[in-house]
């Protein structure tokens, strides 16, 4: 393959992620990647073979979400001396930051609760298989089967994506209140549900 054409390859999808976070997923189209990238939307279908491509060559080649490892930075011997609840609870609070520091990331999510296409579909699957390793490895780093530290972190990673989504374009006021109050719920439901 030409350098030419990994590099219109590549502005492609860049464009992708630009119309995105600039415009909304509803701006997102053929005639507006093309334009934004300064293309012929034929190299679309050519270098992609359509639009639901496209998205998927998207989904495979970006860093949206975040690593396991940014949100686990201890290791087992580390968690030791930290009671789960609290170790949740921080893990809970790096993943929120994670959220926040992706912009894009929130749009796609955004995206995602109005409508399923390949792209959404794609990286939604990514996000699961992140989530699933996660949980893997602290349940592996604390060895308590009778937890289910899974749906405690599916819970409330859900209520944390519908907080970081419907707030992410308000006022850093509004949002320093409604995260105060989740987290004190969080606090207090994890502590109870360790008693």
């Amino acid at each position: 393959m030409s350098r030419s054409r990994k590099n219109t390859e590549q502005r492609i999808i860049n464009a992708v992620g630009s119309i995105l976070l600039e415009q909304g997923y509803p701006a997102v189209g053929i005639n507006a990647i093309a334009r934004q990238a300064g293309c012929d939307k034929v190299l679309i279908y050519r270098y992609f073979g359509g639009f639901d491509e496209l998205l998927l060559a998207f989904a495979d080649t970006t860093t949206l979400w975040w690593r396991v490892d940014e949100i686990i930075t201890e290791s087992a011997i580390d968690c030791a001396s930290i009671a789960l609840p609290d170790y949740l609870q921080t893990l809970l609070g790096r993943y929120v930051k994670a959220l926040e520091s992706r912009p894009l990331a929130l749009e796609i999510m955004a995206w995602e609760m109005s409508e399923q296409n390949n792209l959404t579909n794609s990286l939604a699957r990514i996000r699961g298989e992140r989530g699933m390793e996660l949980v893997k490895r602290i349940r592996a780093y604390y060895q308590q089967p009778n937890i289910d530290i899974g749906g405690i972190l599916g819970v409330f990673g859900a209520a944390i994506n519908y907080l970081v989504i419907r707030t992410r374009k308000q006022t850093q006021q509004y949002k320093a209140e409604e995260w105060w109050r989740l987290q004190q719920t969080i606090a207090k439901l994890l502590q109870a549900y360790a008693d």
